[in-house]
C-alpha cells in the first residue's frame, strides 16, 4: 500500500512538473498555472468526461492552479528546483526507498529554504485536494477509464484517519 502511495505520488509530481517545465524552456509562452491545468486536463482525457464536465473541471481545478503557481513563484521556487524534485523521485523510487526516505532525498535535492518547503508541502496539499475534489465529480466509469496509477491521484487517502485513531 505504501509503496503504491509513493508511486502514484511521484507519478502526479513528474506530471505536473512536466507541463511547468516545459511550459518555461519554451520561453515562458504559457504561464505555470496555465501549464499545470493542461497537463492536468490531459490526464483526464481517458475519462472522456462530456464537454460540461470538463469545462467545470477545469475550473475547478484552475482556482488551485493560479494560486499554488502564484505562492511557489512568490517564495522563489523555480522551475529548476522542481525538475530536481522529478529527477529525485525518480532515483528514489528506482531504487526503492520508503516514502520517508524518498521525501526526505526528495527534499534535500531541490535545495529549498525551510519557508520554501513549507509553502511547498502547503501547494501540494491544496492540489491533492483538489484532485481528490474532482474525483468525486467523476462517475464511476469515468474513474475507471483512466490509468489505474492514476486513479488514486482523485480518491481519499485511507490510512489517515486510521493513524489519528490509534
Amino acid at each position: 500500500m505504501k509503496k503504491s502511495v509513493l508511486s502514484l505520488l511521484i507519478a502526479t509530481a513528474i506530471f505536473f512538473q512536466s507541463g511547468v517545465t516545459s511550459a518555461q524552456e519554451k520561453g515562458g509562452k504559457r504561464s505555470p498555472s496555465t501549464a499545470m491545468i493542461t497537463q492536468f486536463m490531459k490526464q483526464l482525457e481517458k475519462a472522456e468526461l462530456p464537454e460540461e464536465m470538463s469545462a467545470k473541471v477545469k475550473e475547478t481545478f484552475a482556482k488551485v492552479a493560479e494560486e499554488v503557481s502564484s505562492k511557489r513563484t512568490a517564495i522563489g521556487i523555480t522551475a529548476d528546483m522542481l525538475k530536481k524534485r522529478t529527477e529525485a523521485q525518480k532515483t528514489a523510487r528506482e531504487e526503492g526507498k520508503k516514502q520517508k526516505e524518498a521525501q526526505a532525498a526528495v527534499e534535500a535535492a531541490m535545495g529549498l529554504t525551510a519557508e520554501q518547503l513549507t509553502v511547498f508541502k502547503e501547494t501540494e496539499t491544496m492540489l491533492s485536494k483538489v484532485r481528490v475534489e474532482i474525483g468525486k465529480m467523476l462517475t464511476p466509469e469515468q474513474m475507471a477509464k483512466l490509468p489505474e496509477n492514476a486513479q488514486g491521484a482523485f480518491k481519499e487517502k485511507v490510512g489517515k484517519g486510521k493513524k489519528a485513531a490509534q
